[in-house]
C-alpha cells in the first residue's frame, strides 16, 4: 500500500468526486477496504451513529463558546452516561479534584484512580478498576506517554482525554507545533539523520 499523507494535500481532495483529481497518496486511492468498512459501521452501528450525531451537535452549539469541560458535560448528558471515570495522575491530583466536584454538581456518578495504585505507575490497573465499577465513560486526566495507549487499551468504556501531560509546556502540548521557537528545536537537519 502506498504511504497516505493527507497532512500534506493542498487540493481538498475529500470533496472531490473524481479519484484521477486526488494526489497519489490520498487514502481513498490506496485505503478503499478500510475506508469502505469505516461507512458500513458509522452508517449501521447504532453507538457509533449516536456518539457522531451527539458530537456534531456539541460541535455546532459550542463551536467557539464552550470549553472542553462544558463539552464534556454536554456530551456526557446527551449520551445518556451517568457513572463517569477519571483515569489521572497524581500530579494533578488538585485538577482532578476540581473536575470530580464539576461533574458530580453536573449529577454525574464519578470515579476515579491514581496512576499510583498499587504502587508505582499502573495504566492497567486504572482502567480494569473502572471496568469493574462500570463507567459509561473514562476521562483520561494527564496520564504519561504510553500509560494513556494502555490506560485506552485495557478501558472497556469509551475514552476521551481532558489534559494530555507536558511538564514543559504546562500541559499544553500543542504549543512546540505552533510556537516558531519550538517547532524548529524539533525538526531534524538532514545532517542530524
Amino acid at each position: 500500500m502506498a504511504d497516505v499523507t493527507c497532512v500534506y494535500c493542498s487540493s481538498n481532495a475529500c470533496k472531490v468526486e473524481d479519484l484521477e483529481q486526488t494526489p497519489e497518496f490520498c487514502p481513498r486511492r490506496h485505503a478503499r477496504e478500510g475506508l469502505d468498512q469505516a461507512q458500513e459501521i458509522r452508517t449501521t452501528d447504532p453507538k457509533v451513529m449516536k456518539i457522531a450525531e451527539v458530537a456534531k451537535a456539541i460541535e455546532t452549539e459550542g463551536y467557539r463558546k464552550w470549553p472542553r469541560v462544558r463539552e464534556l458535560i454536554e456530551f456526557s448528558k446527551r449520551m445518556g452516561f451517568h457513572k463517569l471515570g477519571i483515569a489521572f495522575c497524581v500530579g494533578l491530583r488538585e485538577e482532578t479534584r476540581t473536575l470530580s466536584k464539576i461533574l458530580e454538581s453536573h449529577e454525574f456518578d464519578v470515579s476515579s484512580v491514581a496512576c499510583s495504585v498499587e504502587g508505582g505507575c499502573n495504566p492497567v490497573g486504572q482502567a480494569l478498576t473502572l471496568n469493574q465499577v462500570g463507567t459509561d465513560l473514562n476521562i483520561i486526566m494527564g496520564l504519561c506517554m504510553g500509560h494513556d495507549v494502555l490506560f485506552s487499551m485495557y478501558a472497556k468504556a469509551p475514552v476521551t482525554t481532558l489534559v494530555v501531560k507536558d511538564r514543559v509546556m504546562c500541559h499544553n502540548p500543542v504549543a512546540p507545533l505552533v510556537c516558531g521557537y519550538w517547532r524548529n528545536t524539533f525538526i531534524r537537519k538532514e545532517e542530524d539523520k
